[in-house]
This record gives C-alpha cells, sequence and structure tokens, in this order.
C-alpha cells in the first residue's frame, strides 16, 4: 500500500522540479517560473529540448501554463509529431534582440519568431499565441514593413500538417505564415491584434501562404488591421471556409509580381462563406506594377514580376460597411508615387468569379477592377452581386458626390460589356488605392 502511494508522489515531485518530463514517447513542458517563485523565466531551452526528445514518433505537450518565449525557435524536420498547445506562449518585448535574431524567411524583408515544419505533424490543444503585439504596434507606429519584426509562426516545408483550435492574440507582424507546405489543413484559428494607443495594426495578416498547394483553412477569426488570410506567390490550391474578417482588408488574392527574377503562379483558389466588417476591403487581387521601383508603400523596392492568377472564386460574401467590397489592382503600393507604371504589370489574370456578394459598403463604390493596359483580363465574371451604400440602405444622400448610384469602375476587362455580368458604370482609374477615404466623384 505504501509503495503504491509513493509511486503518484515521485511522479508529482518531478512534475514540479522538472521543466521537460520525458515519459516515453511523450514531453510534458513546464515553465521555469514554478520553480523561480513565479517570476518570468526564458522557457526557450525547455522547448527545444522537449522538440529535441519527442519531436520524432512522439508527443509534445505544452502544460497549462504560461511559457516565456525569449529566443528565436527552429524546430524544423519533425516526424511523426503531435503538438498539444494547452497553455499560453508569451513573446518578449525586447524589440533589439528580435530585430537582430528574428530567422529571415526568403520573402520581401520578412522574418519569424519560431520555424516550425516536417512530416506528419498536428497542433493542437486550445492554447495560445501571444506575441506582446502592443509594442510592436507602438514601436513601428504607422509605418509599413520593419526588418526584423517577427511572424508569430512560420510553418516551413511541412508536409501533410494539421493545425487545429489555436488562437494568436496581439501577433507582432504576421500571426502565421506557410511557406513550401503541401496538404495543410488550418481549423478554429483565432486571431486578434488590437491597438490600445491609435497605432495602426497594419502587417497583422492572419495567415500568408507561398510557394505552398492544397491548402484548407475554415472556420476563422480575424480581427486586425490587415490581410484576412493572404495567397501570396505560387499558392495553388487554396480553399478558405468560413470565415470572419473585422477591421482588417478582408481576402487577398497577392501581392504577387513583386519580383523579377521569380514568377508568380496562383491558381485555384477558392474563398467562400466569408463575412467581412468594418473593413477596407472585401475580396480583392493585387498585383505589383511591371516596372521595378526602389522605393514603394510597402517599404521595400519591387515590381517587374511575371505570372498568372487564374480560376480564383469569391464566394458567399457578405460584407458590412466596407471601404471597397471588390478590387483588382495591378498597380498595388506605387500607385501614390506619380511614376506612371501603373498599366505595365506583368501579371495575367483570368477566370475570377464573384459569386453571391452582398451587403454595404461604406462609400458609393462597390468595385474597382482595372486590369493592366498591356493585356485585359478575360473571364471576370460577377454572379448575383448586390452591394448598397451605408448611406443608401438608411434612406440618405451620398455627400460630396453627384453619383448618387452605387460605382461598380471598371477598365480592361475583357467582356465586361458582354457576358461579364459586372454592371460598369464608371472608369477605374490604374492607381485606384486599395483603401478609399471618401465617395466617387
Amino acid at each position: 500500500m505504501l509503495g503504491q502511494l509513493l509511486i503518484p508522489f515521485a511522479t508529482l515531485l518531478a512534475l514540479a522540479s522538472s521543466y521537460v518530463v520525458n515519459n516515453g514517447t511523450k514531453c510534458y513542458i513546464y515553465p521555469e517560473s514554478l520553480t523561480h517563485f513565479g517570476q518570468p523565466v526564458d522557457d526557450t531551452p525547455s522547448v527545444v529540448q522537449a522538440f529535441e526528445l519527442c519531436g520524432t514518433n512522439g508527443t509534445v505537450i505544452f502544460t497549462n501554463h504560461t511559457f516565456h518565449i525569449d529566443q528565436v525557435m527552429n524546430t524544423t524536420n519533425l516526424a511523426n509529431c503531435d503538438v498539444e498547445i494547452q497553455g499560453e506562449l508569451l513573446w518578449s518585448t525586447n524589440v533589439p534582440y528580435w530585430l537582430s535574431h528574428s530567422i529571415n524567411v526568403g520573402l520581401q524583408n520578412q522574418s519569424t519568431a519560431w520555424l516550425f515544419g516536417g512530416t506528419n505533424v498536428t497542433m493542437t490543444g486550445g492554447g495560445s499565441f501571444n506575441g506582446n503585439g502592443q509594442t510592436w504596434y507602438t514601436e513601428n507606429r504607422n509605418n509599413s514593413n520593419q526588418p526584423g519584426r517577427p511572424i508569430s509562426i512560420t510553418f516551413f516545408n511541412a508536409t501533410n500538417l494539421f493545425v487545429d483550435s489555436i488562437s494568436f492574440i496581439q501577433p507582432q507582424f504576421w500571426a502565421t505564415f506557410v511557406t513550401y507546405c503541401t496538404n495543410v489543413t488550418m481549423t478554429n484559428i483565432y486571431v486578434n491584434a488590437t491597438s490600445n494607443d491609435g497605432s495602426l495594426t497594419d502587417n497583422t495578416d492572419g495567415s500568408d501562404t507561398w510557394n505552398s498547394r492544397d491548402i484548407y483553412m475554415a472556420n476563422w477569426t480575424v480581427q486586425n488591421g490587415d490581410d484576412c488570410i493572404a495567397a501570396k506567390g505560387n499558392t495553388t490550391n487554396l480553399h478558405v471556409k468560413n470565415a470572419t474578417c473585422i477591421g482588417g482588408a478582408g481576402m487577398t488574392i497577392g501581392s504577387v509580381g513583386q519580383y523579377p527574377t521569380m514568377p508568380d503562379y496562383n491558381e485555384d483558389t477558392l474563398f467562400e462563406d466569408v463575412r467581412v466588417i468594418d473593413s477596407y476591403d472585401g475580396g480583392y487581387i493585387k498585383t505589383w506594377q511591371g516596372v521595378y521601383q526602389s522605393a514603394t508603400g510597402n517599404g521595400d523596392g519591387g515590381g517587374g514580376g511575371s505570372g498568372i492568377i487564374r480560376n480564383i472564386t469569391f464566394r458567399n460574401f457578405h460584407v458590412t460597411n466596407v471601404d471597397l467590397p471588390i478590387q483588382i489592382s495591378q498597380c498595388i503600393y506605387s500607385e501614390t508615387l506619380g511614376a506612371d507604371t501603373c498599366d505595365t504589370s506583368k501579371m495575367n489574370i483570368s477566370d475570377v468569379t464573384f459569386e453571391n456578394f452582398t451587403g454595404t459598403s461604406k462609400y458609393n463604390i462597390a468595385a474597382s477592377l482595372h486590369c493592366a493596359d498591356v493585356h485585359h483580363c478575360p473571364g471576370v465574371y460577377f454572379k448575383n452581386v448586390n452591394i448598397t451604400s451605408v448611406n443608401a440602405t438608411l434612406g440618405l444622400p451620398l455627400y460630396n458626390t453627384t453619383l448618387q448610384e452605387e460605382v461598380y469602375q471598371c477598365a480592361n476587362i475583357v467582356n465586361q460589356n458582354t457576358t461579364s455580368g459586372i454592371p460598369c458604370n464608371h472608369w477605374a482609374p490604374d492607381n485606384y488605392g486599395q483603401a478609399p477615404s471618401a465617395n466617387v466623384q
């Protein structure tokens, strides 16, 4: 009887005094703070150790505590590994460290705090990432991309990846990045990036995909200041279903065409059952101009890249008080620089459908569709698109404009006056921005 009592007591003692408890193929992580009178201590070494012990044919469990992450982490090449995050991962606010140590991800000037990948890997548990993002929103106040500002987690070179029931609170930059991955499922994801001091939360995308294929994302809620989910270059067969986007820029293809030496091919993407609320955009496609410029509104140089955007569908969208519900722009980030390059994009866009797109626009514009003059866009269709300005729904006039009907701007759509279904009634300028601030005149 005494021996039976001693066994659980010994187990409890081990749990109280160890940071990683290795039980066969399972590694339980406990925070250092448990043995430091509750004071925060860097838990990164324990996390790395757990993945070294159980990252192959094992399970890594973050117990229901707060873990302090003060250093970058690289846990790639995992195999048959299940990760359970039951508690909170809290990133430090040591801005100089992160700016100089975060791991470059190969796109633009972006980098990450955690590089994560492998084959047959899951991440579940109902826990959360807390990026302490307010520090970054304030430090980078109202500016664009900042080299070294880290993405919370980058899923890199992963095959058969399943992520479910994870929250991302106050991400430092993008919440998640999917790159060089195949067969990815991410479901029941919550992202909240909100500022308490008036600083914008630009570049707090819920997720971006790049050089990846066969991706399914469902049941997302994203409240942020930028793209809800964005399919960047060489994203193929992305399906996003049942998402709510609040305060940001909706669902996005792009930006693409930034690099002359890196062609972008985005094909077979479906966004469906999406609610967009109080946001800049609803569903849009954005490409760079065809001439490289060293300084742009994105904070880095770009333009001149070629490629294809094809077979893209935005279906079952309901927008509420959205600045610009629908857009195709082929001059993103350089539209306000004064250079006459907006009609030069080398990205070819075709076979794009906006279907069952309803709700309210903040201004009198429902859509702005401008394809580059050097290659018009074939196969762009509207099916049951019904958008009305907020003022019109309230029986109020639209101020500072003579255009009292909803505006659908079009330019260089091959079938716009025949089979497109687009009620084009205004010319779309080549440099029309993605976030209008007034009614179309």
